[in-house]
């Protein structure tokens, strides 16, 4: 089974179509979107997998967003999502703490050329 959704474009004012295919129980996904294009994960892939209403560019679709939500909690994307999440957090925490460590030591290293090393 098919099913294809119109997804909300912050570039362009037409939308993109994100296509599912539900096959012998198992879920792809396709975009129209540049990154979706090169078989990146896009935002409009990720928004559809998480069954977010606002990337819709037709609200009238959500219907069909539903049935490919029932698709993604029979397959192992739940919990592919919840790691890439998680993995993201992570990464956001290890570039804070670089970013604050970062910005010490310039203050230190201008401190030390203001007076005197």
């Amino acid at each position: 089974m098919q099913i294809t959704l119109l997804a909300k474009s912050s570039s362009q004012p037409e939308p993109y179509p994100v296509t599912f295919n539900w096959n012998n129980n198992k879920l792809s996904v396709s975009c129209s979107c540049p990154a979706g294009e090169i078989g990146q994960l896009c935002k409009h892939k990720t928004a559809f997998l998480a069954n977010d209403t606002n990337m819709l560019y037709d609200s009238k679709q959500k219907g069909q967003l539903d049935k490919i939500a029932a698709w993604v909690q029979s397959s192992s994307i739940p919990k592919l999502l919840l790691q890439l999440k998680e993995a993201e957090l992570e990464k956001d925490n290890i570039i804070e703490k670089a970013k604050k460590e970062f910005s010490g030591l310039k203050h230190k290293l201008a401190r030390l050329l203001s007076e005197g090393a």
